[in-house]
């Protein structure tokens, strides 16, 4: 079923009528801030959520905060929705990939059907005896033996004597041994047995021979019931003394008495306080004295308590705990996996979970995520393997029926792997979904079923729907920016590229940090260099944990000629929510002490901090200066509503009283960054900000919006325009000074025109002098570099190579 969307007025969407759809993969494009994830998120997702709410008994709901009806007329034919989002959580998290993926659901019922348990003290394998091997132990005995089977009675046997006597009557039985005395009931209610006496309750007496396995079996069934963990057996052959022997049905140490409970799914989880190491409660890390977080080193980052650790595995000769399972690679894992043999026994009902595990194993692999392992958190996994992650565990999961909904799931993917996700994409939309997928990726744009473009500018220049159709709809489409770009109409701009023999060099020694062999990179100064290659081949490894620690220590060729590193990433701008774009970018240090100039601050005694949102004093207290309460939703995500206070202008009434061109200065920060270009024009320094961020392509940005929402693609933008609005000559740093920009992925999140926009920022920064190294897979900015670097030929073990160093071999 499509599904039809009439009259969405949410945000900035212009009165939206548009129709999905129903089970093919739909792109949504469009330039940032025209309404792409207000459609896709605010509007279909919301929906679709307050749906599913509406569901829930009164009861239930009247615990949860009602969320808000989208700004729509009406949406026919929304299936549930399900949003994968990249969206890293922060701080310690008990999340891995296995978890999120369901892997390690099955392994756990792996370990516990087939592991081997072994002594965490002494390593000693540990054994148990099952109810038919003690029968055929006991029946091993010569003929003519005399067996007193016994079933030991727990501690507090012989407190209530009358009463416990009195049951094992009524059970048929007459004796009790009773610290290897057998007395007869009658005896033990005249002398019951004391607080520390070792009674056990005689089952049955029997003369081994031939034909009596039926009734031995019979008896230590019996037993069993009375004391499932151990049968005693006090075996006198004719003409011995008696000897006592003990059959446990436990996991034991014979040497050392050690016991262990039955292997459970729920041993093997980290989550469980039967599983998870007792030193980091399931964390993995520790602080340290030092208040520094650390491996734990108990668990040695593996999660689980040393009785889980010491239950292995056997995989065709490997043997594994689940924890040093997990750290090997996704690839690894999947190829022990699928030589594991299954004993007969248990083919049947275990094949199943090995045929899951080595399905969503495969989804990993098939999405690029073969060089990671099971055991790494969620919290350290980028904006993309995050979402590739999560769509891993959807396609094992088999759902039907449902909408998905993905933001640029091709972030950090070489080519090659882009078409892995498009055939991983297909076969979710196989099984009967809608993927609605918000993307600029040419391949994965060719590769949809509809494609729906937004525009044509940001915020309210947006919100607008330019064009609808098939690939081959766009490229012939005259009103469809995205069509011009795809055609060929439009292409990215070029400048005269800067011969890197021309240029002095940057020579990485030997660096071979994990996968890297001996990789010695070579990088031309006060150019513009690419870094390429599969997810796993060791970019990020030889930029961050070689290149940037080296130059700090200097000592090789060309590292006297850079000042300083300056690294452009994609991580958060902060995890406050009082930190917006203003702050990052040093905008309201400009504008506190303006504000604070003003007659009335200065008749009033205010200082640059009566502006400040992270002290007392100018805030609003009731939201602590973020403008918008917490809503607790119990198992739901929180929801956030606006303060009833000062109704998000973040400062108190006495703050707002003071004005700036007839604005307060939680209006002015109201703007976003084009409408404030002009307002701030008097003030060069903001302008020049402004202006940075504008070249960018954020002019539809609020100032005042919180850095905790925002993309990691704008997050970087803020950061490079933070140094942009420093680049010229006059604004610079100290005179002379060359630095080395870094960046990771800087095309993440933007349009062509976007993208068009970016690159002549970096050869702004490259006519200023300094140096730029970019780990990048867009062809439209690799085309445009002076020079290319690729690592391959594949990821983890597979990689770690320099494939190829030079001018890039083609200029589309």
């Amino acid at each position: 079923m499509d599904i039809r969307i009439t009259g969405a007025t949410q945000n900035t969407l212009q009165h939206v009528d548009v129709t999905l759809p129903g089970g093919k993969l739909i792109a949504l494009m469009g330039p940032s801030g025209s309404g792409k994830s207000t459609l896709a998120y605010d509007t279909l997702f919301a929906e679709s959520r307050r749906r599913f709410l509406d569901c829930l008994s009164p009861g239930a709901r009247r615990l949860l905060a009602r969320p808000e009806k989208p700004r729509v007329e009406s949406i026919e034919g929304l299936p549930p929705a399900l949003c994968l989002e990249q969206h890293v959580p922060v701080g310690h998290s008990r999340s891995v990939l296995g978890t999120l993926t369901e892997v390690l659901d099955y392994l756990r019922i792996l370990y516990a059907a087939l592991g081997v348990p072994h002594d965490p003290v002494t390593g000693a394998c540990l054994t148990r005896l099952s109810p038919e091997e003690i029968v055929s132990s006991l029946m091993a005995q010569p003929e003519g033996t005399r067996l007193t089977l016994l079933a030991p009675m727990p501690p507090v046997f012989g407190r209530e004597p009358e009463s416990d006597i009195l049951m094992l009557r009524k059970q048929g039985y007459l004796r009790v041994r009773v610290n290897g005395t057998v007395c007869e009931l009658d005896e033990l209610e005249k002398a019951p047995p004391q607080e520390g006496d070792v009674c056990e309750l005689v089952v049955d007496r029997i003369v081994l021979r031939p034909g009596a396995d039926s009734r031995v079996a019979d008896s230590v069934q019996t037993a069993l019931r009375v004391c499932q963990d151990e049968v005693r057996a006090l075996l006198q052959p004719k003409g011995e003394e008696a000897q006592l022997q003990c059959f446990h049905t436990r996991y034991r140490n014979a040497e050392t008495g050690f016991t262990l409970p039955d292997l459970t799914p729920g041993l093997f989880s980290h989550y469980s306080a039967h599983g998870a190491c007792p030193r980091c409660d399931g964390l993995g890390m520790v602080e340290d004295a030092r208040k520094k977080t650390a491996i734990c080193p108990d668990c040695r980052g593996m999660r689980l308590n040393p009785t889980a650790l010491a239950v292995t595995l056997n995989f065709a000769g490997r043997e594994l705990n689940l924890g040093a399972f997990c750290e090997l690679s996704v690839q690894e894992n999947r190829d022990l996996v699928a030589a594991l043999e299954l004993p007969a026994v248990f083919r049947e009902a275990l094949a199943p979970a090995v045929a899951e595990t080595l399905k969503r194993l495969d989804c990993l692999i098939e999405l690029g995520l073969g060089y990671l392992s099971l055991s790494r958190a969620a919290n350290t996994l980028s904006g993309g393997e995050l979402q590739r992650a999560r769509l891993a565990g959807q396609i094992g999961g088999g759902l039907s029926g449902v909408l998905y909904i993905l933001d640029e799931p091709t972030i950090g993917l070489h080519p090659r792997e882009t078409e892995k996700l498009v055939r991983a994409l297909h076969r979710l939309r196989d099984k009967g979904n809608t993927i609605l997928v918000v993307e600029h990726d040419p391949q994965l744009l060719k590769a949809a079923d509809w494609l729906v473009e937004m525009g044509p500018g940001a915020g309210p220049n947006g919100g607008r729907i330019l064009a609808e159709g098939t690939y081959a709809d766009f490229l012939t489409h005259d009103s469809s920016p995205t069509g011009a770009w795809l055609s060929g109409r439009r292409v990215m701009p070029t400048v005269e590229p800067r011969d890197p023999d021309s240029c002095r060099w940057l020579e990485l020694p030997a660096a071979g940090a994990r996968n890297l062999k001996a990789v010695r990179l070579r990088l031309p100064l006060g150019a513009f260099t690419c870094l390429s290659g599969p997810g796993g081949s060791g970019k990020s490894t030889l930029v961050h944990e070689c290149l940037l620690p080296a130059l700090k220590k200097g000592g090789f060729p060309g590292a006297d000629a850079v000042a300083r590193a300056v690294v452009v990433d994609q991580s958060p701008l902060g995890s406050s929510p009082r930190s917006t774009p203003a702050t990052a970018t040093g905008l309201l240090d400009v504008l506190r002490p303006l504000f604070a100039a003003l007659p009335l601050s200065r008749q009033r005694g205010y200082t640059a901090s009566r502006f400040s949102l992270n002290v007392r004093g100018g805030r609003c207290e009731r939201c602590m200066g973020t403008g918008r309460l917490q809503v607790d939703m119990n198992f739901l995500a929180d929801l956030y509503t606006e303060c009833d206070a000062c109704h998000g202008a973040r400062y108190n009434r006495e703050t707002l009283e003071v004005t700036w061109r007839g604005q307060s200065i939680a209006q002015a920060l109201a703007r976003t960054v084009d409408e404030a270009v002009e307002f701030f024009s008097p003030i060069p320094r903001a302008a020049a900000i402004l202006k940075s961020l504008q070249e960018l392509g954020l002019g539809y940005l609020p100032l005042d919006r919180s850095v905790t929402t925002l993309s990691g693609g704008e997050s970087q933008r803020i950061k490079l325009a933070t140094y942009l609005s420093k680049a010229a000559p006059t604004r610079g740093g100290k005179p002379g000074e060359k630095l080395l920009f870094v960046l990771d992925e800087p095309s993440t999140g933007l349009h062509f025109g976007e993208l068009e926009l970016l690159l002549r920022a970096l050869f702004r920064l490259r006519a200023a002098g300094h140096t730029i190294l970019c780990i990048e897979h867009n062809r439209d900015i690799l085309s445009r570099a002076d020079y290319l670097v690729e690592l391959g030929p594949g990821s983890g073990a597979d990689g770690g190579t320099i494939t190829y160093a030079g001018v890039p071999r083609c200029t589309e």
